[in-house]
């Protein structure tokens, strides 16, 4: 495990599966610890040959290449989140930030990934660059950052153009665990989505009911730049937010993990995980293609360089703060805002979305 630390924000990376397995922000109430981990990573257990290494070693954020079933030669959620990442170089101090920069091993359809995480002292924030070069072929890729949030957590968004469930529920065997969305549907606000039983729930607050697996994607208005995604976990006493270029990444799936799995690894223990994935992705469409002139999918070729840039942090939950209404980035600044109005500023990379 190699550590990378900045003043204020310290994290764990896991070079196999590259992990961001542990994230400590310092504030002036006490440290924050927003992401998760799973259950079974420190008890020793023995899992079944069949587990993927990701999901063995399930924590944190990582990044996904291609995003979900990867085909039958590669695990889930491709090479980048079960391969070896390689130090690209030393871990970096230029002026107050500290960079580290790592080369997957394997390869992602002939294409070469570099990775990028950097932290700036005062800042509490995570910052990444994944950069594709060459290869061949359209995949989906996605971050797959997830929160523990037993409490509860209200979540929001930058506005969203439509939100969909997939053709199929995740879990549809009741043998082996239970899915309560219906599937597939479109809606227009998180606030109404139809259940299976006939019903309407509002997901905005989760975990809104227990033991079930569900998968809902959203997609970003089109022309937006920048997107973000904000859960406030009062109870847990966090605010997390993630920023990312929705040119990029134009979708984000949300994973509901509430104990809707009963099987191993999972044993019906994995409760109140949400997974906060911002992607490009088409699964969620019947017909597949684009949707609302939005991508689904990244397009690799020989020649070709793109980077991915995405930015997550946390800060203690403000008080008084019920949902977070709007987050705005400028040259040295991401200012969130409250519904009510208040407001908080802070430190921020804004180049990092040159």
């Amino acid at each position: 495990m190699d550590t990378i630390e900045a003043e204020g924000i310290t994290l764990s990376f896991r070079p196999e599966g590259g992990v961001i397995d542990g994230l400590v922000i310092a504030t002036e109430t006490g440290d924050l610890r927003p992401l998760h981990r799973a259950p079974w990573l420190d008890g020793g257990e023995v899992l079944p040959d069949h587990v993927a290494p990701v999901e063995r070693r399930l924590a944190g954020d990582f990044f996904c290449a291609p995003f979900g079933d990867a085909g039958p030669d590669v695990p889930i959620h491709g090479w980048p989140a079960n391969g070896t990442w390689e130090s690209a170089g030393t871990v970096a101090r230029t002026g107050g930030t500290v960079t580290a920069r790592y080369r997957l091993r394997e390869t992602v359809e002939g294409a070469r990934l570099t990775k990028e995480i950097a932290l700036r002292d005062g800042h509490p924030v995570v910052y990444q660059t994944h950069v594709f070069e060459g290869g061949a072929g359209k995949i989906p890729v996605a971050h797959h950052a997830m929160l523990h949030v037993p409490g509860g957590a209200r979540l929001s968004f930058s506005p969203k153009s439509a939100g969909r469930t997939p053709s199929g529920a995740p879990e549809p065997d009741p043998a082996r665990g239970r899915s309560i969305l219906a599937y597939p549907q479109r809606f227009a606000s998180l606030a109404a989505v139809r259940r299976a039983d006939g019903g309407v729930t509002d997901a905005r607050l989760y975990p809104f009911d227990g033991g079930h697996e569900d998968l809902v994607a959203l997609s970003e208005m089109p022309g937006t730049a920048i997107g973000w995604t904000a859960a406030l976990a009062a109870s847990g006493g966090f605010l997390f937010f993630a920023v990312k270029d929705a040119r990029a990444l134009p979708h984000t799936v949300l994973w509901m993990s509430n104990g809707g799995r009963s099987y191993s690894p999972w044993n019906s223990r994995h409760r109140a995980v949400i997974g906060m994935e911002e992607a490009v992705v088409g699964f969620h469409l019947a017909g597949g293609g684009d949707t609302d002139g939005l991508p689904t999918g990244l397009t690799l070729g020989d020649g070709k360089t793109t980077a991915i840039r995405y930015a997550f942090g946390a800060i203690a939950a403000p008080q008084g703060w019920t949902e977070v209404g709007d987050i705005q980035i400028a040259a040295d600044t991401i200012t969130l805002t409250d519904v009510g109005g208040d407001a908080r500023v802070l430190p921020f990379d804004g180049g990092h979305f040159r």
